[in-house]
């Protein structure tokens, strides 16, 4: 298997990717990863690492810069390190990509380089978040689609259960629509509509609205919304996880007691650490294009490039494109079987 890397896409470009892919390799030697970017920079980086057998490089000559607007930047930058890699996903050089440069970019070239899965509308993007329960609350969509139709999020709940299925393992997962309330009437008319379309849909096991504290407290499996508020969501836990930390960090050094306290709670603070730190997640992929494309943030550290690395291969010996694009084909015959029933009857 391989995986192409952006090698030039986070905030601390390239060592960050480097790195990374020298942790990916140490712990998945079955793993290829290909480094892309401007050559003599990454082999430069590289000669400070003496085991790199799976690590090869290809040279792009640009690059895509978090300040760069999206479409006119995939459309300029030819030889850009994150179109470089598509291409090489396109042609089948690689298995899937891992980027932690300019999210928008990485949206936009995947739609033009790889192309929608048939029957897909719109692509999105999803993540795991931490709960109460035994397994973490998948978010879809968690930034590419700020206006959607009822439709798009109906397709959100189907790309994101075959993932759940397929790469996570979840079995039989609950879906819920991310909402003000957990009453049916409770939302917009947008909301009303996907609620009425899902709890209609007999193959996806939808259990209502749920309430953010829903979804950290694990009562749904899968929370589907739109883009726009499924950005403020993630950037809002992160911000009270954030705030929380700092507080509680302050606290525990106020008083001599306080700190011997924390000593004794050291390992509950790390692994509650562990659980909320996006560096330890497995990327988050861009499901609904042919081809398997995980973005992780531009801060990422060279851990959480490792886990991407992680997650693009998982989901890549889980077939999931190919489910996916099973699963929406199956759907949309059954649609147009009973539309033109439909209309028979009528007639």
């Amino acid at each position: 298997m391989r995986i192409a890397l952006d090698a030039m896409g986070s905030d601390r470009a390239p060592m960050i990717e480097v790195k990374g892919a020298i942790e990916a390799s140490d712990a998945n030697p079955d793993v290829e990863i290909v480094l892309v970017g401007d050559q003599p920079t990454l082999e430069r980086h590289l000669a400070q690492f003496p085991r790199r057998s799976n690590i090869t490089i290809r040279h792009a000559s640009d690059v895509i810069t978090m300040d760069d607007a999206p479409v006119a930047a995939v459309r300029r930058k030819k030889d850009a390190s994150l179109l470089v890699g598509m291409r090489m996903v396109k042609t089948g050089e690689a298995d899937g990509i891992v980027s932690a440069g300019n999210t928008g970019a990485v949206q936009v070239a995947a739609r033009i380089v790889l192309g929608p899965i048939r029957g897909v509308a719109r692509s999105a993007v999803c993540q795991q978040l931490p709960s109460l329960g035994s397994r973490g609350t998948l978010l879809i969509d968690m930034g590419a689609n700020v206006d959607c139709s009822a439709r798009h999020l109906c397709e959100f709940a189907e790309m994101g259960v075959v993932y759940a299925e397929r790469a996570l393992g979840y079995k039989n997962p609950r879906v819920g629509l991310l909402n003000i309330g957990t009453e049916q009437l409770k939302g917009n008319e947008l909301s009303k509509a996907v609620h009425r379309n899902l709890t209609a849909a007999k193959h996806i096991n939808f259990v209502g609205n749920v309430e953010p504290m829903g979804v950290f407290q694990g009562e749904v499996d899968i929370a589907v919304c739109d883009g726009f508020m499924g950005n403020l969501v993630l950037k809002t836990s992160e911000a009270v996880a954030f705030y929380v930390g700092k507080t509680l960090e302050r606290e525990l050094k106020s008083r001599w007691i306080s700190r011997i306290g924390a000593a004794l709670c050291l390992g509950a603070f790390s692994r509650l650490k562990q659980r909320v730190d996006p560096n330890d997640m497995p990327g988050a992929p861009l499901l609904g294009v042919n081809g398997v494309v995980i973005i992780t943030h531009g801060s990422i550290k060279s851990r959480g490039i490792a886990n991407a690395i992680y997650g693009a291969s998982r989901s890549v010996e889980s077939r999931i494109n190919e489910f996916i694009r099973k699963e929406i084909e199956s759907l949309r015959h059954h649609e147009n079987n009973k539309a033109a029933l439909g209309e028979q009857h009528g007639g």
